[in-house]
């Protein structure tokens, strides 16, 4: 039976390396991982791929930044030790929904009561991400590879904060849309309340709109096709 490997990371794990050997067509989600394999991107969920494109999102919204805050179904200890601080710092120049992870909820909201910033939204978990990607202005996150890429595919900018694996994996997954000028890399020893809050201030709305074009032109929003299709050749 043939086999056909799917690399979604930047770089390629061990397990990954090993099967690529014997593997009939290997593909990855981002250039780098395997010098010669076809870069197909990862499948993304079609309500993501059902947003309206930047320019249509974004161009007309006034106010506060709209920031959003994606710790994952565990939470990043990172991000709520620090957004908090964040919010204080910029305060009225942004608004955030900030999602915390399991049981992290009353100590997160405690830390935004203590420095005197309770008008955002923090929650437990986000149930549809779609939602919260159009509401969006801009994303703080760690870097997976699913995360990278339903960001590209939504079209906004993001801060990324790559957990500190030993391959660096979250890393390179980033590194495409920093390179594309739609992203900022914090690694976690430098992401610290002074350093995120003079980068979103620097932002402005026009930047912001640029910055979403240059993530969605990285995006692959046609990902499962091209899979797809390869899977096909090769079962012919």
């Amino acid at each position: 039976m043939p086999v056909v490997l799917h690399e979604q990371n930047g770089i390629a794990g061990l397990t990954n390396r090993w099967l690529a050997r014997i593997a009939k067509t290997v593909l990855q989600a981002f250039p780098g991982a395997f010098p010669n394999a076809a870069v197909v991107g990862n499948p993304v969920r079609t309500d993501v791929l059902a947003l309206p494109l930047p320019a249509e999102r974004l161009a007309g919204r006034e106010g506060p930044i709209r920031v959003l805050v994606i710790g994952g179904s565990q939470g990043a200890r990172v991000l709520n030790q620090t957004v908090p601080e964040v919010a204080a710092r910029l305060d009225d120049r942004i608004t955030l929904w900030h999602q915390v992870g399991k049981g992290a909820l009353a100590s997160v909201q405690r830390e935004y009561e203590r420095v005197g910033q309770t008008g955002h939204k923090v929650t437990e978990f986000i149930d549809d991400m779609a939602a919260a990607y159009a509401w969006a202005d801009v994303v703080v996150c760690r870097s997976g590879a699913l995360t990278v890429s339903e960001i590209a595919a939504a079209g906004l900018p993001a801060i990324f904060v790559p957990f500190q694996h030993k391959d660096r994996q979250q890393y390179w997954n980033a590194r495409p849309l920093e390179e594309a000028g739609a992203a900022k890399i914090i690694e976690q020893p430098q992401f610290n309340a002074d350093a995120v809050a003079e980068l979103l201030a620097g932002w402005d709305r026009p930047t912001l709109l640029a910055m979403a074009d240059k993530a969605r032109a990285v995006a692959i929003p046609d990902a499962t096709e091209r899979v797809a299709a390869e899977l096909i050749r090769v079962a012919k």
